[in-house]
């Protein structure tokens, strides 16, 4: 397969799966119709591209720099290396908790992801990709103004105050990626010489996706600020107003101040950007920070902070939020840090670095105004902003990984002179079109297969515990709560409708086999605790297990 055909494939590869992952539900069939799903596609498509990527080395070598894969490798490593040591049910880390499956299956992919993006980018591809971005934000919006009128055609019960919460399942999500849309958008708007009909789209999605916003969350205007001040700084330099530029940055670095303040409840703004959720989420990155400092090696496990926030958090936190925990710290770095430690999230970081470095190399060597890669950073920018006060989502993360790894990619692309673009292949290797064709397929074939088996456990058990539900039988419900892989929330859903049905002591049998898998789980031990048939000696050790996992709540 020649280099340029196989640039192709990926480059296809990197614009479906980002829009496929983003799009996907199965609201029909699973219990979690959202971000399993997202899960299991993710894990397919990128196996399978990576297995492409990989299957000729030197067209590898050719398109990748040695500080992105030495970053790459440590991030992978040290992702095995926290699989390795943590001691929780394998399940449980491999594929995350229920409703966020940010184990480390999903970073794993959206390392692949990142590689094969870095790899395929080009001026084109970053032109489609931008398209990408604005097409899936004008289909979502308008699925959000439906879903806001009540016609939402999935049905989905998610159970927030608003209905706008597109594919993501979350109304802050949806109104993230409208941010992200829409800093795209109006950076074309604003900087481009289109012609007025196209303005005229871009601006009708603008309006959409800013309702979109106004009625989830505001979450979406962080974005939306950040990606169109840095969009203008650009803009400003690039036309030889160095003084305007200067002078955005500074105001908009002050802005920016004021607003963190504001969300710490401080300042003049703390009245428009103030909630109650961000003072929440300060409790979460104390604890996260916490959690880094007491676990610097290996963190608490892929998507085990749920498990150790209760502990984490201080008597003063308790206090205020008795009975409140959290599944991840909503922020993807203090995430990062506190489920894998220093290394992972240094290497998480570094990536970060990178991007930016490209950004400025690219600004440096280049005169004239790029309209296309600017939206591209104000849309990377603009997930980046997201990502500090949210979660990794994976109909987000697909996005910001893959424009990581476009604009690496596209810096690496377009060197004038560049050892990279110029490196000999090694002759000593001789392989003809027609074998490295036939390699690619079959390399691609088993990477697919070991992507597909990886996948389809977790989502047909899933399928099969919520036809289980459907049936009604108690034996057949119980049952479900043991089909594998193992899922915390499984078994507590099972206990849950069992104890609602007044077979008590059948609920009682799977808590005590899932305190088994799960000693951490606090909501296993608090609903044990609650069965009235319970023995007062599983009461009693029910509640010294919560002790142990909330010491500081003042109820216990």
């Amino acid at each position: 397969m020649e280099s340029t055909t196989k640039s192709r494939y990926l480059s296809i590869s990197v614009l479906f799966t980002s829009l496929a992952v983003t799009f996907l539900v199965t609201p029909f069939n699973s219990i979690d119709p959202v971000n399993l799903p997202k899960l299991c596609l993710l894990l397919v498509l990128s196996f399978a591209s990576i297995g492409l990527a990989f299957s000729d080395i030197q067209f590898f070598k050719a398109k990748i720099n040695r500080p992105v894969v030495f970053v790459v490798t440590v991030f992978i490593v040290q992702l095995l290396f926290v699989l390795i040591f943590d001691d929780r049910d394998f399940a449980y880390k491999f594929y995350g908790t229920f409703g966020r499956n940010t184990g480390f299956a999903a970073y794993l992919s959206l390392a692949f992801l990142f590689i094969i993006s870095v790899i395929c980018s080009s001026k084109s591809l970053l032109k489609r990709y931008l398209l990408g971005i604005l097409g899936s934000g004008a289909i979502l919006a308008l699925y959000g103004f439906f879903q806001s009128k009540g016609l939402d055609f999935y049905q989905i019960s998610i159970g927030y105050g608003t209905n706008v919460f597109g594919t993501f399942g979350n109304p802050n999500f949806q109104s993230a990626f409208m941010g992200i849309t829409s800093a795209a958008a109006l950076s074309l708007v604003l900087f481009s010489r289109i012609s007025k009909l196209y303005k005229a789209c871009l601006f009708c999605l603008l309006v959409v996706s800013i309702y979109n916003i106004s009625i989830s969350s505001q979450q979406g205007y962080l974005n939306l600020a950040a990606g169109v001040a840095v969009a203008t700084v650009i803009f400003l330099f690039k036309c030889q107003k160095p003084f305007l530029g200067w002078l955005a940055v500074v105001f908009s670095s002050f802005v920016g101040f004021l607003i963190f303040l504001g969300i710490l409840n401080i300042g003049p703004l703390a009245q428009a950007v103030y909630k109650s959720s961000l003072q929440a989420r300060g409790f979460y990155w104390r604890a996260a920070i916490k959690m880094i400092l007491e676990h610097p090696v290996f963190g608490v496990g892929m998507d085990g902070f749920g498990d150790a926030y209760l502990r984490a958090r201080t008597s003063e936190i308790a206090s205020v939020n008795v009975g409140i925990s959290a599944d991840t710290a909503h922020s993807v770095p203090l995430d990062v840090g506190s489920n894998g430690g220093f290394l992972l999230l240094i290497s998480y970081l570094a990536i970060i670095a990178l991007v930016l470095i490209s950004i400025f190399k690219i600004l440096k060597r280049t005169s004239e105004f790029d309209v296309v890669f600017t939206a591209i950073v104000a849309a990377w920018v603009a997930y980046q902003a997201q990502s500090l006060i949210s979660i990794n989502q994976l109909g987000l993360g697909v996005w910001g990984w893959s424009l990581s790894g476009l604009i690496i990619g596209y810096e690496l692309s377009s060197r004038p002179e560049s050892p990279v673009l110029t490196r000999k292949p090694n002759l000593s290797i001789k392989v003809t079109k027609e074998k490295i064709s036939s390699i690619a397929v079959v390399l691609a074939f088993l990477t697919t297969s070991a992507g597909i088996g990886i996948a389809l456990p977790p989502y047909i058990a899933a399928n099969n515990f919520y036809r289980a539900l459907q049936t009604g039988d108690p034996k057949i419900i119980q049952n479900s709560a043991y089909l594998k892989p193992n899922d915390r929330m499984r078994y507590l859903y099972v206990a849950r409708a069992l104890q609602e049905n007044k077979f008590e002591s059948e609920s009682i049998s799977v808590l005590r086999d899932a305190s088994k898998i799960y000693p951490d789980s606090y909501e296993i031990w608090n609903r044990w605790a609650g069965i009235a048939s319970a023995s007062p000696n599983d009461v009693v050790r029910a509640k010294a297990e919560m002790k142990r996992l909330d010491p500081f709540n003042p109820n216990l």
